[in-house]
């Protein structure tokens, strides 16, 4: 794609008043003359920024946001004999400021430290690993309120049978019954989820 292509010059006949009573007109609020300087200078300095910065979108912005500011600070207008040399300054001004911006923005983000995008296979097992715990946790819940003080006692705290046993007063074979029945509920809630081949984990 060539430059022209991105020329946007803009169409229409060129306005009847001379160039300082446009801009004195515009100074005093004219939207009429404002429009009349923004189309006879657009082209060019949308060239003179594509040319320098090879980004249609980048440059479009850059003399708009020039535009804008001439809007918001019109007496400029008044205070320049030749406004097209001050627009086209102004805009290397902007168009510096746009490359240190992009200058600093490489340098932090070279500065970054790299981190590698997991694995499909990193991102499965992850969510693998949460699907197995949620499922646990339903099954767990659904026990019997003794089953599941048992089974907490012994998978979460790491208890002994014996501890368990003295802790709550039962038998620890009692204990070793519930942790039985426990482990079944879970292996059977894997299972109803296609998860049984992770039973082992627990």
């Amino acid at each position: 794609m060539t430059d022209t292509d991105y020329s946007e010059e803009k169409s229409g006949k060129p306005h009847p008043l001379p160039q300082p009573d446009l801009q004195q007109q515009a100074t005093g609020g004219s939207r009429e003359a404002f429009k009349a300087i923004y189309d006879k200078y657009w082209p060019d300095l949308f060239q003179a920024a594509y040319k320098r910065t090879r980004n249609a979108d980048d440059a479009r912005d850059l003399v708009q946001e020039l535009f804008i500011a001439l809007w918001d600070n019109p007496d400029r207008l008044l205070q320049e004999t030749d406004l097209g040399g001050y627009l086209f300054v102004a805009l290397r001004n902007r168009i510096f400021n746009y490359f240190e911006k992009q200058t600093v923005r490489l340098n932090y983000l070279m500065a970054q430290p790299f981190k590698p995008v997991e694995s499909e296979d990193a991102i499965f097992s992850t969510i693998r690993t949460r699907e197995i715990k949620a499922c646990v946790a339903a099954a767990v819940a659904a026990m019997p309120p003794r089953m599941k003080e048992i089974y907490i006692l012994s998978r979460e705290q790491q208890l002994s049978i014996a501890e368990i046993a003295g802790l709550l007063g039962i038998a620890p074979q009692t204990v070793k019954n519930q942790l039985h029945t426990a482990l079944e509920k879970i292996r059977t809630h894997l299972d109803s989820h296609n998860l049984g081949s992770f039973f082992f984990l627990f």
